[in-house]
């Protein structure tokens, strides 16, 4: 049964709270001022507290605010024989639950001040129970969703990263080239003022802006010589192929795929932010500043700001690697192109932020070298 703790310097007005109370099985403590009532709760902690204002070196009203400070959901009944509403208004303003009045004509509605407190005592501690195991409830949900999508974005770093190299091995390219232009990217990206989230999807569409040499044959690809133009017009048509192999699919293109594709349909056939920046990337990212580029000979602003930066890491990290084609150049000739193609094939301001990150775009060179 609960505790109840009388705090009272009349040690008849307890022995008769004490009597009562007993008798509907309450456990009675008893204290004779403030500063013992304040001690007992500290230490016994009762389930409630009954306590008179006018008590010697420690009064009610300094009790109550103990206890609204320390103990915010112990119910707390002052009986008292002063019914002035000053005192009535303080009392309540500390944190009192109810405010009896002494003598007590009828205990009966003691007892029923006692009960009512005690249930609303019961339905705090209920509800806070409730409510903490609710937030453990949505904060593990939470957590396990947290670990869904870090897995999910784990997986399509994983996809992504793994079909750039693909395009990359179809043309003896090693896979560190994907790398090393999605570590550029994102470099730049930050350099230029670039939000985090936004410079990562830049960085993880860089990956795949050579992803429609996959759709051109190896005689063209791997041709050691200089291309016919035939052949050239062949390789350029990688640009198309890969805006077409990042487009959104159509319910035709996944329809039979899954027997559970069902009631998923939508998020497959969703065009991402990634998939766009993807897509804008392998499409543009030989157009020239100039607007002697292709596939549309887009020119200056023209060309998306994610393709531009493409561009300047894609050729700096191009004339620094081998390729059946050609030699690695060295550094210092690597730098001397890249400033030059400033204004006519790279946009200059690109080039200026290249430049102010060189530091950190060497050190990635050095770290995922071939």
């Amino acid at each position: 049964m609960p505790t109840i703790l009388t705090i009272d310097d009349e040690s008849l007005i307890r022995d008769s709270f004490r009597f009562y109370l007993e008798d509907y099985d309450y456990q009675m403590l008893e204290a004779e001022n403030g500063r013992i009532g304040l001690e007992m709760i500290h230490k016994k902690q009762p389930d409630l507290v009954l306590v008179d204002l006018r008590m010697p070196e420690v009064d009610g009203l300094e009790v109550l605010q103990d206890v609204h400070e320390n103990y915010p959901d112990l119910p707390i009944i002052v009986v008292s024989g002063t019914g002035v509403i000053g005192d009535v208004v303080e009392a309540m303003k500390r944190g009192a639950w109810s405010y009896l009045l002494k003598p007590i004509a009828d205990f009966n509605t003691l007892r029923y001040a006692v009960e009512q407190a005690l249930e609303k005592a019961r339905l705090i501690k209920e509800n806070r129970c409730y409510r903490e195991e609710l937030e453990e409830k949505v904060r593990l949900r939470t957590q396990a969703l947290e670990h869904s999508n870090q897995l999910l974005r784990d997986t399509r770093m994983q996809v992504i990263l793994r079909l750039g190299k693909a395009s990359e091995y179809r043309d003896k390219a090693t896979g560190r080239h994907v790398i090393r232009v999605s570590c550029y990217t994102k470099i730049l990206a930050n350099c230029m003022g670039f939000s985090e989230a936004e410079a990562d999807i830049m960085a993880l569409g860089s990956a795949l802006h050579d992803v429609g040499k996959i759709g051109i044959s190896d005689g063209i690809l791997l041709k050691p010589g200089r291309l016919s133009p035939e052949e050239w017009e062949t390789m350029q048509r990688h640009c198309l192929l890969g805006r077409e192999l990042l487009s959104p699919l159509s319910v035709e293109d996944v329809e039979g795929f899954t027997s559970e594709v069902e009631g998923n349909m939508e998020g497959i056939i969703s065009d991402s932010g990634l998939l766009q920046i993807s897509r804008i990337i392998a499409y543009s990212h030989h157009e020239r500043w100039d607007g002697s580029g292709y596939p549309e000979g887009l020119k200056g602003d023209e060309i998306p700001i994610a393709a531009r930066i493409v561009t300047a890491v894609d050729i700096y990290d191009a004339i620094g690697s081998k390729r059946p084609y050609k030699e690695a150049f060295s550094e210092e000739e690597c730098l001397r192109i890249v400033r030059e193609a400033s204004g006519i094939i790279l946009d200059p301001q690109i080039v200026d932020h290249f430049f102010d990150s060189l530091d950190q775009i060497q050190q990635v060179k050095a770290k995922w070298a071939d």
